[in-house]
């Protein structure tokens, strides 16, 4: 009996020692995409997935657990050259084949996706860009653009190496979108390059069309020499390893962080200072000189000083202030002075301005005969007056085109809130009300203007200044 008991315990001890191998092979198959190469590389079990059909299944199991439900790895990439970076809102990959080079760019899900583009450089200016973003349809537009500032890129042409859009290969469903395209590769093998996320879509389909500023971006590098190995992230899927293991930065999230704020560059600080010192001056002061002309005139001699105050002396230095800020602003954004409608017509107006003050000058200090021996009122005062309403209804026009479409075309920004929209209807309203409400007292004026002024030597309650300075009317 004690030597059976002695003999079932050598046997036990004995299973239990040649057992303790297989357990610590799975234990290291549980610590992910490097367990397998690990222990391959021990020598002793490198043939043990094909004597062992049992154990790999083990080891393949306990890999995939540690992947937490993650999608399948990518293997057949391992030995390529490529490279993954991962900004905040966004991963780039990149992966050598041949003679081109694809590049998967995939949001982290932290933000809605408008658009993603990179650029090949290290500054926003002169670097050639392939941006992209999806349509409602389901397509995706490729755009190549290009920049000679830190303003919207506009299209290139010509680029330096054409892209091609890889539609099969992108995906536009779950929390992660990826847009996906190809390059013909260059001879950098350490790719600095620039990336942008914007979160607003341009809603157009158009390779041209008006992209909102970008909610991040930056310069960073990619490393097209780096040879590919199952614990590299997958530059067809960057926000997983090879072995197919989930990045935690970018499983997404139903809660997704508040958007940063992007702080206005110096040059839209400029415009944004142009914008307001030419609406004050052309909408706020040019018609309260207008209105206070067209008012007091019938009822004080003391219109005209008012009037003048108003249009040259304080309506002068603002205005001319802001048109010099708008071209210190275009400059600074690397645009034209004259290189779009807004621009030619800002130009035109302040030119009329010019034009408009002279002509008052001449009216009140040429007077013609007409007025002085028949008391006629001569054109050039009609003249004056519709000329100055054609400047403000042109002003008007002008200051909307610029705060809805040429803010946004400029700046890249998400145009003006509809608040500064719905400020300008009440304006456009309500000022030329104001104004056809005066014409009420163009009789009263008329008349005025008509009756016969007092002899100076026969009058006693006129006074020889007075008698050398008639009213003043135009």
């Amino acid at each position: 009996m004690h030597l059976l008991l002695k003999t079932l315990l050598v046997l036990g001890l004995v299973s239990s020692t040649l057992a303790r191998p297989e357990v610590l092979s799975r234990r290291d198959g549980g610590h992910g995409h490097d367990g397998g190469s690990d222990h391959d590389s021990d020598g002793h079990d490198a043939n043990d997935t094909d004597d062992s059909p049992s154990s790999s299944t083990a080891s393949s199991t306990a890999t995939n657990s540690t992947s937490s439900g993650s999608t399948s790895g990518n293997t057949a990439l391992i030995g390529m050259n490529g490279d993954v970076v991962c900004t905040d809102l966004l991963c780039i990959g990149a992966l050598v084949n041949g003679s081109t080079v694809q590049y998967t760019l995939q949001s982290l899900g932290k933000s809605d996706l408008g658009w993603m583009a990179m650029g090949f450089g290290q500054t926003m200016a002169n670097s050639p860009m392939v941006i992209m973003w999806p349509n409602s349809d389901g397509t995706i537009t490729l755009s190549q653009r290009k920049t000679s500032a830190e303003v919207m890129p506009t299209v290139d042409s010509n680029p330096p190496r054409p892209a091609t859009l890889e539609t099969s290969l992108s995906s536009l469903t779950g929390s992660n979108p990826k847009l996906v395209y190809t390059i013909p590769a260059n001879s950098d093998t350490n790719q600095g390059i620039i990336w942008a996320f914007g979160n607003v879509n341009p809603n157009d389909k158009a390779v041209d069309a008006t992209l909102v500023q970008h909610l991040n971006s930056g310069p960073t590098k990619l490393n097209l020499g780096n040879t590919l190995s199952a614990s590299s992230f997958d530059p067809t899927n960057p926000i997983s390893t090879i072995s197919g293991s989930t990045s935690g930065s970018g499983s997404g999230s139903n809660s997704a962080p508040a958007a940063p704020s992007v702080p206005l560059l110096p040059f839209q600080k400029i415009l944004i200072a142009h914008g307001i010192m030419c609406t004050v001056g052309f909408l706020f002061l040019l018609p309260a000189g207008a209105i206070l002309a067209r008012y007091l005139r019938t009822y004080s001699n003391t219109w005209f000083k008012g009037h003048w105050i108003i249009q040259l002396g304080i309506a002068g230095p603002v205005i001319v202030t802001g048109v010099i800020l708008g071209f210190v602003g275009t400059h600074q954004a690397g645009g034209a002075e004259v290189g779009d409608d807004h621009k030619r017509w800002g130009i035109a107006i302040f030119v009329l301005y010019l034009a408009q003050l002279g002509l008052g000058t001449a009216i009140h200090y040429i007077k013609p005969k007409s007025w002085v021996v028949d008391r006629r009122r001569p054109l050039q005062n009609y003249t004056h007056a519709v000329f100055g309403l054609l400047i403000i209804a042109l002003a008007f026009y002008q200051v909307r085109t610029g705060f809805k479409t040429e803010w946004p075309m400029t700046t890249g920004r998400a145009p003006i809130p509809n608040a500064a929209n719905i400020v300008w209807i009440v304006w456009v309203v309500l000022i030329p009300v104001v104004y056809f409400a005066g014409l009420a007292l163009l009789r009263r004026q008329f008349r005025q203007e008509r009756a016969p002024k007092p002899d100076p030597y026969t009058s006693p309650e006129t006074s020889p200044r007075e008698s050398m300075n008639p009213q003043r009317r135009y």
